[in-house]
């Protein structure tokens, strides 16, 4: 794959293109392999190139908390690059997965020099951040079927084309509950999964 293939290079110049070609590697993954540990040091941008990628925290009774799911074409724990912090969880393949590993210290000035480029990761630092509240809100707040409604209104694009079994990761409860949650939606009218649409107004009303 060339690299103007990818959204966040879409528009750069040949030149440019060359210049990251130079300070990066292209790296496969097989399915459960790591690509990076909490605490390990965040000297690459890793840029999901094809394939699914999982981003978790382990508890002290070594229980998995899914952070995220990523899919082609997204950056993985961006925001610990620019922070210059250890990455904050681990991250492993869900499935065969190509990565493009970035020297991100000589990336900081290609970066710095292309507009169109920050606001592409400025976006995609957005919509981690918000992820983020989400996790801490579901958690810490909310019950069953609020967590469920509020997932599905934040991320309807994903919600129709994410599996039920990683969506119950993401939500800390049993695929089982998370069935018979959906089911109940269906039956009320606020999920329609044939035409991928949903009533966001009685969806909201669960859990404001």
């Amino acid at each position: 794959m060339n690299l103007n293939q990818l959204y966040l290079f879409e528009d750069l110049d040949e030149k440019t293109l060359k210049k990251i070609e130079k300070i990066s590697i292209k790296t496969n993954f097989s399915k459960d392999n790591i690509i990076f540990y909490e605490g390990d040091e965040s000297n690459y941008l890793h840029l999901l190139i094809k394939g699914v990628v999982k981003l978790y925290k382990s508890t002290s009774t070594n229980k998995e908390i899914v952070m995220k799911y990523f899919y082609d074409n997204e950056l993985i724990a961006e925001l610990s690059n620019f922070e210059n912090i250890p990455y904050p969880a681990t991250a492993v393949a869900y499935s065969e997965c190509e990565i493009l590993k970035i020297d991100f210290e000589k990336f900081k000035k290609i970066i710095y020099s292309n507009e169109k480029m920050i606001l592409k990761i400025q976006s995609s630092l957005i919509k981690k951040i918000k992820n983020l509240e989400r996790i801490i809100s579901s958690q810490l707040v909310l019950d069953t079927h609020e967590r469920v409604a509020k997932y599905i209104v934040e991320n309807q694009e994903d919600f129709f084309k994410t599996k039920n079994v990683l969506i119950a990761q993401m939500l800390n409860i049993t695929p089982e509950t998370l069935s018979r949650v959906l089911r109940n939606y269906k039956d009320k009218g606020y999920i329609d999964m044939k035409k991928r649409e949903i009533n966001q107004e009685e969806l909201i009303l669960i859990y404001n």
